[in-house]
């Protein structure tokens, strides 16, 4: 990754990780964590997240499209803790 992430990204991926019906490897930790930051950011400045929005941050993130709406589900229970 060209910029830094961080760590409080990578802790959303660890809660993520025991909650996601597939395991998270060590090579997907970097990724996910760029599309946590990139998700989180957009929620922040309160923009709107569709479909296509979730299609490129994943593929900008590099992360496996399959779990778009899990992630999509994950947060939302976590937000609404």
């Amino acid at each position: 990754m060209s910029t830094e992430i961080p760590l409080k990204f990578y802790d959303i991926v660890d809660e993520y990780s025991t909650e996601t019906a597939e395991q998270v490897s060590e090579t997907e930790r970097d990724s996910l964590a760029h599309y946590f930051q990139l998700l989180v950011t957009r929620l922040m400045n309160n923009e709107e997240i569709g479909e296509d929005a979730q299609k490129e941050m994943a593929d900008e993130a590099g992360i496996n499209p399959k779990r778009i709406d899990e992630i999509a589900s994950f947060l939302n229970q976590w937000g609404n803790e």
